[in-house]
């Protein structure tokens, strides 16, 4: 799908760094006059704008006019919180492996805990680690606690602590120690996403 080039969005938008912003630069027949914000919410959280007649999420607009190229992947914000386009808040270039460990809890998560789910035939916890689309099973555990905790120490050892949403605060599981069968299958995951480079795609019908 071909995008909006450097040149024209430059032409179009003024981008924020402290605020997060996006501004029209000049005034067009049917949209805001020149000064006014540009974009608007979407329903999963993130700004969007439009650029003559597609749609592009800001974040993405902003790596765009702050290092002159769109993105190869996808940028993340550092505190979870979609709209807040400030440059500060916006990571390094995430992989969707990362983007996924920067996640939180799904809502319908009913542990209360990020990787962890009720085996209801053992009456244990579980705990499960995906890294590139592959489920990693990292043990049961009777303990609800130290079963985030296990995971959080399974996050960690995939994306870091920069991608990694943990349970707990870091420092808490860091006397976890993951089995061996555990770490190998971690590496040997790396090592497949590394071994390849993500190409740039519309995300969800976005660019």
């Amino acid at each position: 799908m071909v995008r909006a080039t450097f040149e024209r969005v430059n032409e179009l938008l003024r981008y924020e760094p402290e605020t997060g912003k996006l501004y029209w630069k000049i005034s067009r027949k049917g949209v805001k006059g020149a000064g006014s914000e540009a974009g608007g919410l979407n329903c999963d959280g993130y700004i969007t704008v439009g650029i003559e007649g597609k749609k592009y999420y800001a974040h993405r607009v902003a790596h765009l006019l702050v290092n002159k190229v769109w993105p190869d992947r996808d940028p993340e914000h550092e505190n979870l919180i979609k709209s807040d386009n400030r440059w500060e808040n916006i990571k390094d270039l995430a992989t969707g492996s990362e983007n996924m460990g920067n996640r939180v809890a799904y809502s319908n998560n009913t542990s209360g805990l990020k990787g962890v789910s009720w085996f209801k035939r053992d009456k244990k916890w579980q705990v499960h680690v995906g890294i590139n689309g592959t489920a990693i099973g990292v043990g049961y555990f009777e303990d609800h606690r130290l079963a985030g905790l296990t995971y959080d120490a399974a996050a960690k050892a995939v994306w870091g602590l920069r991608f990694s949403n943990l349970n707990f605060p870091t420092e808490e599981s860091d006397h976890i120690v993951l089995p061996d069968r555990v770490i190998r299958r971690i590496e040997a995951q790396r090592g497949y996403q590394h071994g390849y480079q993500e190409q740039a795609r519309p995300i969800g019908g976005f660019l």
